[in-house]
């Protein structure tokens, strides 16, 4: 059965592998041809070169493995050498070419995984990441180029290299950012259905101006695209900045004649307009992040600050019955007044409220080191002596006023939990069918394997049993607990019995059969 399981996971493995390296393959080269179509009829290179940013987002975002790595490199390499045959270049430079444009790309994942700063939080940040992702990766490239052509003897070599690198780099500094970022939750916030008037006319605007800066204004005012950029950021995030770069981008490589000066200046202001737009989405993100971790915060602190007053008033409740007895009986027993028979009965009074207020405080404790010091020393336990300690020691407290608890089928078995811990519970359990019980029923406790991994301890008692309509509340702090009875307490045994279960890697739960008997038990992972 393993080895099946293996090899199926080999190949389920292998073939995420070869699916990944087929879309590798498809979007290099559908970019690679939107790169020389952005370029236009009068240009003889792509003005910019978006296949190899693609590839490293591929890579770095959707590669677990070597093997996976290896699969979407070699579709680069076939999807570069793809563009260079049908381009009639597939000669000795060509050839040059692809192992070039592989070699960029991995470089590029490299730092990405290794080097670069994970997330961007200051401007330190995002200067180290451009120079070591998307300056470092594209100056080696265009570096291999030159030298490459050198080889080939070309006399452009050194236009050419520089023209490798600055098509390459604007394409990194436009789609990195938002390659790397964009997810479909960030996509799903924006709420897009709703809001498509609103983005159809900051997009179309946007165009419009466009248009007008880069096309029809004698001098290109490149400068009117800025705010509009910022426009479309500020309402749809990183969408809308990756939106607005291909918009600018289509119209600024789409014109006929571009000078070699215009064509410099067009591909430094797409870098720039990139970084503002980029880390202006992120910045946004970030604060978003923050505002809901406060609105998160305040809302906690309201729910602690409103348990916190309920507490405080059930518990002043609680002990005030308590109090006002020991107080008026203890003062009547100083009197010496009373005869020795209601002297005694009125000293039982006292001792039986200080009880009350004693199990009270020991509820409010036992709440508190819950939440605020769970240290669990998980270890292998035996269930029978274990259950026998707890037993043995409970039998022997006035609490229980001598009510029995009787041990019924026990399994031998060791069970993985915290010691200290365990007896928590099950003293709080067990103290539960106490109070909630019938007065002359015993406890019963058994303990048996389950066949999932886990042993179950259960402490059941007969009497009045957990209403319907208290179910869902039952291990809530300050929940009734015990159903129809009114018992003095702070009500929080069930919720700490809960925690500590949970934070062992158990669970607990109860049965309950209105006016017969109710069944809680606590699972816990057996050792193997």
């Amino acid at each position: 059965m393993a080895s099946v399981a293996l090899k199926d996971s080999v190949g389920a493995r292998s073939l995420r592998s070869l699916w990944l390296g087929l879309v590798t393959y498809a979007g290099f080269v559908f970019l690679g041809y939107a790169g020389i179509f952005l370029s236009g009829p009068g240009h003889t290179q792509a003005l910019i070169w978006p296949a190899d940013a693609f590839a490293v987002v591929m890579i770095a975002r959707l590669s677990r493995d070597r093997a996976t790595d290896i699969a979407m490199l070699a579709a680069v390499f076939l999807a570069e050498a793809t563009i260079s045959f049908t381009g009639r270049t597939l000669g000795l430079l060509g050839w040059g070419f692809c192992f070039i444009t592989t070699i960029e790309v991995l470089a590029a994942v490299l730092a990405l995984r290794h080097v670069a700063p994970k997330r961007v939080h200051d401007m330190k940040d995002a200067l180290k990441f451009g120079v070591l992702v998307m300056i470092a990766p594209c100056a080696l490239g265009g570096l291999l180029a030159q030298g490459w052509i050198t080889l080939v003897g070309s006399p452009t070599w050194q236009a050419d290299g520089v023209h490798w690198f600055s098509a390459h780099v604007l394409a990194f500094f436009i789609i990195l950012p938002f390659g790397l970022n964009v997810s479909w939750h960030q996509l799903a916030k924006l709420d897009l259905k709703r809001r498509w008037p609103e983005a159809l006319v900051v997009f179309t605007i946007l165009a419009a101006i466009s248009v007008y800066a880069l096309r029809i204004a004698h001098h290109p005012m490149t400068v009117l695209i800025i705010p509009a950029a910022l426009a479309t950021t500020v309402r749809f995030r990183i969408l809308g900045a990756g939106m607005a770069l291909f918009l600018v981008l289509v119209f600024a490589f789409s014109r006929d004649e571009v000078s070699g000066d215009e064509i410099a200046l067009i591909q430094i202001f797409l870098a720039v307009l990139s970084v503002i737009t980029a880390r202006t989405a992120q910045f946004l993100n970030e604060r978003d992040l923050h505002l809901k971790i406060i609105e998160r915060h305040r809302r906690r602190a309201v729910r602690a600050s409103r348990f916190k007053s309920q507490l405080l008033g059930h518990v002043s409740a609680e002990a005030r019955g308590p109090l006002a007895a020991v107080i008026g009986f203890s003062g009547m027993l100083e009197s010496g007044e009373l005869s020795p028979a209601r002297a005694q009965e009125f000293a039982h009074i006292v001792a039986h409220n200080g009880e009350l207020l004693q199990r009270l405080y020991g509820d409010l404790l036992d709440f508190t080191r819950a939440a605020d010091d769970l240290a669990i020393v998980s270890e292998e336990v035996e269930v029978v002596a274990t259950l026998k300690s707890c037993i043995s020691a409970i039998r022997q407290e006035a609490a229980l006023g001598g009510k029995p608890v009787v041990m019924d089928r026990i399994d031998d078995m060791v069970i993985q939990a915290d010691p200290q811990r365990l007896a928590q519970i099950l003293n709080n359990l067990i103290a539960n069918s106490y109070k909630y019980g019938d007065n002359h029923s015993p406890i019963r406790v058994k303990a048996s394997r389950l066949t999932d991994g886990f042993g179950r301890i259960e402490i059941s008692n007969s009497g009045p049993g957990i209403p319907i309509r208290e179910r869902d509340t039952i291990f809530k702090p300050l929940s009734s607990e015990g159903g129809g009875r009114q018992v003095p307490g702070a009500m929080l045994g069930l919720s700490i019995a809960k925690l500590l279960a949970e934070k062992q890697g158990g669970r607990i739960d109860f049965e309950s059969v209105p006016g017969r008997q109710t069944r809680f038990w606590i699972d816990l992972p057996l050792v193997a």
